[in-house]
């Protein structure tokens, strides 16, 4: 049997939790290799091209700066995610508050 959901209000995120830890791992692991990445680049950059010797130390200066800053940006701590929204939470218009009625002679003790 199918369901018509058409009037269904949409899902709200109710929750404000980051990155699992794994998937903060992977997303550090990706920045460190790409940081590296454009370090070797900036080595064989260096060596290779017939460029003047102000861009090789542009290059060599990369190559020296970024295993620095791949550490730093690996080793600081969880990160946020971008597509993470702050999260909100809309009552529908029509919505009453649950009332829950207690039958007559029942006493509700805090006790028990």
């Amino acid at each position: 049997m199918r369901h018509d959901r058409s009037d269904t209000p949409a899902v709200t995120s109710i929750t404000s939790a980051s990155l699992s830890h794994t998937d903060d791992i992977a997303l550090r692991q990706r920045r460190y290799v790409l940081t590296q990445s454009v370090r070797i680049l900036c080595v064989v950059l260096a060596t290779a091209l017939p460029v003047p010797v102000v861009w090789k130390i542009v290059f060599i200066f990369g190559a020296v700066a970024l295993p620095w800053f791949g550490v730093v940006m690996a080793n600081a701590g969880p990160t946020v995610s971008r597509k993470a929204k702050p999260p909100q939470y809309v009552a529908p218009v029509d919505a009453q508050p649950v009332r829950v009625a207690i039958e007559p002679g029942r006493v509700i003790d805090a006790e028990r």
